[in-house]
């Protein structure tokens, strides 16, 4: 079943739903390229960061995407695993990936699609002002190895968005196990 595992009830709107020293809201997603990606998959295995952006179109998205492919050393991808999520559709995500990859430079993103936006609203970073049906406001978090959301960054303003160097620290302050 792709979607959120639990929580389709609640309000698609919540920015404190998701809170630090929370468990972060399983789901399963498809994912590009084929198969799928379920979050509670990768606890005991890897760390997350988990960012929820607009779409290929959103040309904050795309820089914000491209300046995170050096976001970490490939000892830290050892440990860390990145799932990007969009409403795009295979067509739409290529189109992103392109744009993210245009120099050249790989993107070791998991990228996942969220049509129905159920992931989106599980996490109330549904953006209800959104020109676009089903949008997410801009949101980061990073995600420890048990499942534990240690960090976060959810913006109301899509020009606004965490630095590699925020990220960076969340993500070094993880436990080693």
């Amino acid at each position: 079943m792709l979607g959120p595992v639990d929580g389709r009830e609640l309000a698609a709107t919540d920015l404190e739903r998701v809170a630090l020293g929370t468990m972060a809201p399983d789901f399963t997603l498809a994912k590009f390229g084929g198969g799928t990606t379920t979050l509670s998959a990768l606890r005991g295995k890897k760390n997350v960061v988990l960012v929820f952006y607009r779409g290929y179109w959103c040309p904050y998205c795309i820089a914000q995407l491209k300046e995170m492919r050096m976001l970490l050393s490939d000892e830290l991808r050892q440990d860390t695993e990145m799932l990007v999520v969009s409403i795009d559709d295979d067509k739409g995500t290529q189109t992103a990936m392109s744009r993210i990859t245009a120099d050249g430079q790989k993107a070791d993103f998991v990228f996942l699609s969220d049509p129905d936006h159920a992931v989106i609203a599980r996490y109330g970073v549904l953006n209800p002002a959104g020109s676009r049906r089903g949008i997410p406001h801009p949101a980061t978090y990073v995600i420890d190895k048990k499942g534990m959301v240690r960090w976060r960054d959810i913006q109301t303003d899509y020009k606004i968005r965490p630095t590699n160097a925020e990220v960076l620290t969340a993500v070094k302050a993880l436990p080693a196990r």
